[in-house]
Order: C-alpha cells, then sequence, then structure tokens
C-alpha cells in the first residue's frame, strides 16, 4: 500500500495514495510518534481504490489504537472511501481506551477539528 508519513509537530499525518492493498505498513517509530503527539490525521484523499479486506482494515485500525490513545480525523472525499473507512471502524472492536474518530470529505476542517483536541494522555 503506497503511503508517506509526515509529522507535523502538533500531529502525524498518514496519506494513503493510489490503491490501499494492506500491506507495507509504517514501522514501530512512526506508531510511537502518533502516540506521542495524540493526534492522527489519515488523509484518503489520493485513494483510488480500496482492494484490502475490510476486516484487515479493522484490525490494522484496533492494532494501532491499541498502543496507546490518540484522536483521528479520516479525510476521504471519495464517497466510496469514506463509506469503507467509516464500516471498517466499525468493526475495530473495543478498546483499552478512548481513540475518537471523525471523517471529512475536505482536509481543512479535518485538520481544524484535529487541532481543536487535547490530547489525550497515557500516550
Amino acid at each position: 500500500m503506497p503511503y508517506q508519513m509526515f509529522d507535523h509537530g502538533p500531529f502525524v499525518e498518514f496519506r494513503l495514495l493510489g490503491v490501499v492493498r494492506g500491506v507495507d505498513l509504517p514501522g514501530d517509530d512512526w506508531y510511537r510518534r502518533i502516540v506521542q503527539s495524540g493526534r492522527l490525521l489519515l488523509d484518503a484523499s489520493d485513494v483510488e481504490h480500496v482492494a484490502a479486506d475490510l476486516l484487515w482494515l479493522a484490525g490494522f485500525a484496533r492494532s494501532v489504537q491499541s498502543r496507546g490513545p490518540f484522536v483521528t480525523a479520516v479525510v476521504a472525499p471519495s464517497p466510496l472511501v469514506f463509506g469503507t473507512f467509516r464500516q471498517a471502524l466499525a468493526y475495530r472492536g473495543e478498546l483499552p481506551h478512548p481513540a475518537p474518530v471523525e471523517f471529512f470529505t475536505r482536509r481543512e476542517p479535518a485538520i481544524a477539528w484535529l487541532l481543536e483536541q487535547v490530547p489525550p494522555k497515557g500516550g
């Protein structure tokens, strides 16, 4: 799965590109940084297609969020990608701590919402 990671200081961005297949994930250093910042922007604006299994996506979301508390803003302008990611979130199951997630169709409101959130303690 092609992606880019960016450390913007107050939040970390995980930008998905092209076709989401469910392979080649970021390493532990990025996961630690996401938890340290307390905020994640998952930008799927450049996703063309989601080929990954829905339950794999849910498992990935659960595994990342189980590492520590952080809030997430998901940007998905495509209705199909938006719906797929929301459905994956519904299947992620219970977490040991709150992990607020909001969905947006545009990047600017997502970043504004993310920056308004107080990063959770415990990261």
